[in-house]
């Protein structure tokens, strides 16, 4: 029994010992939890406090742009009046320049109207001019058209008589040759016919007598036949039969053999006939074929060498012909690029004469500016007579004169007007920055928060703490 007791005494400490360290523990959470809670107290404070001083500073910075707004937009307003009444200036004195220039046009039109009479009756002249030469041209072209054709007629027809003389008797020898070539075939053919047929009827002949003389023979000799046959057959009966059908071959036989020796016969005189024939009748029409053929190569010979003459004639007519049309039409395109030229020109005259000043109207080439002779005098003394060579300008740019002194004067009035364009835009990219400046301090948007402010930086720096 005391074991036991000494057991239930170990449990009892044991239990003791875990409450303290259950208790213990839960004591230290409570501690963590409660840290944990003032922690937590502390930041929301911190955040609270930082979002009222981040709200603080955006509406400082927000009225101190309104006073800075305020006070650009005073001295924007005092520099837009200042730029009103220049504008104002500006606008008088071109409405004046533009009154100017519109009485200065009323007078110009009256003169054009002056000078375009006599300029529509100087192009009438040159095109009556032009219209009188080109007729002379035409009349001229068609006489040389005329002759040519007239010539080319000409030859045609002689060429074309001489060939149909040619081929008339091309075709007359050529009708010769084929009568004379049918005449001997006709003859050869009634030759052949004939001793065809004294062929046939003497071997028809000996062939009867030959079947007469066989028909008497074989009825001696069948009658021998007969007899020996009976003989034989009364002592050979057995080989009577055998022999029988040997001899029906061997009369067959016979029979075919007969009739193929006759025909080969017949067939080797036929042939022995015809080779003679046609041996004797080579030799008489060799000759013959050789001088017909020798008189065709001939007419052929000439007939080509008249075919080449004609094509080469044609071809240089053809040639000719070709020339002449391409140098009549290149003619017709540069009178007609001359025409377009000058319809060009005198387009070109009219626009200019629209753009022409009073005073270019009264007078429209400047006068040459004056020169001293003694310093003329000297240039050319000093100069080499190489430089005196390339001073030298061609006659033509005498002509040109007047037209270079005004396509100078067009130029440099261009280039005036381009240099004042260019002026007048960067006046207007200047007016531009400044409204833009202005419209960006009185407006407030992302883009204006982003980029820098006039009204709120000075220096690069922010004026709010």
């Amino acid at each position: 029994m005391p074991p036991k007791k000494g057991k239930k005494g170990g449990k009892k400490g044991g239990d003791k010992l875990l409450k303290s360290e259950f208790q213990l523990l839960k004591d230290e959470e409570g501690r963590r939890r409660y840290l944990q809670d003032i922690k937590d107290k502390a930041k929301e404070k911190q955040g609270l406090e930082e979002k009222n001083a981040h709200i603080n500073t955006l509406k400082i910075q927000t009225r101190w742009r309104e006073i800075m707004k305020a006070a650009k937009a005073k001295d924007l307003g005092s520099h837009l009046q200042v730029l009103a009444s220049t504008h104002s200036r500006h606008l008088d004195r071109k409405s004046a320049s533009i009154n100017n220039l519109a009485r200065d046009i009323h007078e110009a039109e009256s003169q054009y109207s002056t000078a375009l009479q006599s300029h529509c009756a100087n192009v009438d002249t040159l095109v009556d001019l032009q219209a009188a030469r080109l007729q002379t041209l035409q009349s001229q072209f068609e006489g040389d058209m005329g002759v040519l054709e007239e010539e080319f007629c000409r030859e045609r027809a002689r060429l074309t008589v001489l060939h149909a003389k040619e081929r008339s008797d091309v075709l007359g020898i050529m009708g010769r040759m084929e009568q004379e070539f049918g005449d001997a075939e006709a003859d050869a053919r009634h030759e052949y016919s004939s001793l065809r047929d004294d062929v046939k009827n003497k071997n028809l002949e000996e062939k009867h007598a030959l079947r007469i003389q066989l028909e008497g023979t074989v009825e001696d000799l069948w009658r021998q036949f007969q007899g020996a046959l009976n003989q034989y057959n009364a002592s050979t009966e057995e080989r009577k039969k055998q022999f029988e059908e040997l001899k029906s071959k061997d009369s067959k036989n016979a029979q075919e053999i007969e009739q193929q020796m006759r025909k080969l016969v017949k067939l080797q005189e036929t042939i022995a006939h015809i080779k003679s024939r046609l041996s004797s009748n080579a030799h008489d029409f060799d000759a013959r074929t050789r001088a017909l053929r020798q008189t065709k190569e001939s007419i052929q010979a000439h007939f080509q060498n008249l075919k080449r003459k004609m094509n080469a004639f044609r071809d240089g007519e053809r040639r000719k012909l070709t020339e002449l049309t391409i140098v009549s039409n290149k003619v017709i395109k540069d009178l007609e690029k001359k025409v377009g030229k000058a319809e060009k020109i005198i387009r070109l005259a009219e626009m200019n004469r629209k753009l022409e000043t009073e005073e270019e109207k009264v007078v429209p080439f400047y006068s040459e500016s004056a020169v001293d002779p003694v310093e003329m005098g000297k240039v050319l003394k000093d100069a080499t007579s190489q430089d005196l060579a390339d001073v030298i300008l061609p006659k033509e740019f005498a002509a040109m004169e007047q037209f270079h002194k005004r396509y100078n004067k067009a130029s440099l009035d261009r280039l005036a007007l381009e240099k004042q364009r260019a002026q007048l835009h960067d006046e207007n990219l200047h007016l531009r920055g400044i409204l833009k400046q202005y419209l960006d301090g009185i407006s407030v948007n992302e883009a204006v928060l982003d980029s820098p402010n006039p009204l709120v930086v000075v220096n690069g720096m922010l004026l709010v703490d």
